[in-house]
């Protein structure tokens, strides 16, 4: 998704709002703040239930809200799969 300074750079985070990486969530509704810099990236979350992406070829900010259940959930860069991250959802 790049970065504010650096669109083109290979970055990809799913962070709380005090900037701390996402690795465990309880079961529930979330609203996802989402900044995707780059026209050459996008931002994709999916599992349980969950199928979200960006577009690769705008630069956007969008927000959606969620309702993720127990299990393992991932996001990625379509064009780009080595981008990618991934956080469980508990009961």
């Amino acid at each position: 998704m790049g970065t504010e300074d650096d669109p083109e750079a290979f970055e990809i985070a799913l962070t709380t709002e005090d900037g701390q990486d996402v690795t465990t969530l309880a079961a529930g509704e979330y609203t996802i703040d989402v900044t995707d810099y780059s026209t050459i990236h996008n931002f994709a979350l999916s599992g349980q239930g969950v199928d979200e992406a960006t577009s690769v070829s705008e630069v956007e900010q969008t927000t959606w809200t969620v309702t993720v259940e127990p299990g393992e959930y991932t996001y990625v860069c379509d064009p780009h799969p080595s981008m990618s991250g991934g956080f469980a959802v508990t009961a």
